[in-house]
């Protein structure tokens, strides 16, 4: 029998965001190795998560813990409180070791500012990831919250183009591949009402994009990749947080990183319209 994808994954704590985490809880293909919730209130994010992991996966232990709080390069106060909340999840990560026998994958569902601060600590752990999947970026379609900038890189787009810099084994999910996933507001309502427990507004363009990261990690096979050249934009006002690609016929500017392009959507799109169709009948 083939051994599990491992996954550690890093979300915000939010309903949409966990609709990611309970996809990875019920997959069969999965073993969630990990959960880390970098959010302003990791609090109520720890505790959605580990709800989740005992709704679904009852009895086992899986590490939950608060990532980092704020963005880099924030006030003083802020930096000096987010050090005690992130100790735990940036040691987590500065401690995995390599197991070729059992590879890791790291999804980020949010922004990249407990990756980074790792890497600042000891850039060595990321031998011990097979994988970075990063929900993020958009490249050749407008950006979500802004005209070329999606929300996660936008959150802190130091942490991203420096997690970019250090050179790891990085897969971007663009919102140029997510777009087409089927999923209608109303299901993404109904599926953060599942997740949360109670009325709940689900965003259909973050729901996908959170849902392609997760095909991305889960079913590589099921997706389509190329390799560009890479970067984050973070100066200048009106492109800050963009991620930029050089689509040149020589491209030479940026960083090598793999992108993915598509995603085949029959079985995410299966698993949605089950959940959201028993729900619907409750």
């Amino acid at each position: 029998m083939a051994s599990k994808q491992r996954l550690l994954i890093d979300f915000s704590g939010d309903s949409d965001q966990a609709i990611g985490l309970l996809y990875a809880l019920q997959s069969p293909k999965v073993q969630v190795s990990g959960i880390i919730v970098s959010d302003a209130e990791p609090d109520r994010g720890i505790q959605l998560a580990r709800r989740l992991v005992d709704q679904v996966r009852p009895g086992e232990e899986i590490p939950v813990m608060a990532g980092t709080q704020q963005p880099l390069f924030r006030g003083e106060a802020d930096r000096a409180a987010d050090s005690v909340m992130t100790s735990e999840a940036v040691t987590f990560l500065t401690e995995l070791v390599p197991d070729p026998d059992n590879p890791l994958t790291l999804v980020t569902l949010g922004r990249l500012t407990t990756v980074a601060k790792a890497i600042a600590r000891k850039p060595e752990w990321l031998q011990a990831v097979q994988r970075i999947v990063v929900r993020g970026g958009a490249i050749r379609v407008p950006g979500d919250v802004t005209a070329i900038a999606e929300a996660n890189l936008h959150a802190d787009p130091e942490a991203a183009a420096f997690v970019l810099a250090a050179k790891g084994p990085l897969l971007f999910v663009p919102l140029d591949a997510t777009e087409s996933l089927g999923l209608t507001d109303e299901q993404a309502a109904l599926l953060a009402k599942t997740v949360r427990g109670t009325t709940a507004t689900g965003k259909a363009g973050t729901v996908k994009s959170v849902l392609g990261a997760m095909i991305a990690a889960v079913a590589p096979e099921q997706i389509e990749t190329e390799r560009l050249k890479l970067s984050i934009d973070c100066h200048s006002l009106l492109s800050r947080g963009a991620l930029i690609a050089d689509l040149r016929a020589k491209p030479s500017a940026g960083t090598d990183a793999d992108v993915c392009v598509a995603i085949q959507s029959e079985a995410i799109e299966t698993w949605v319209w089950q959940l959201t169709e028993g729900e619907d009948r409750a």
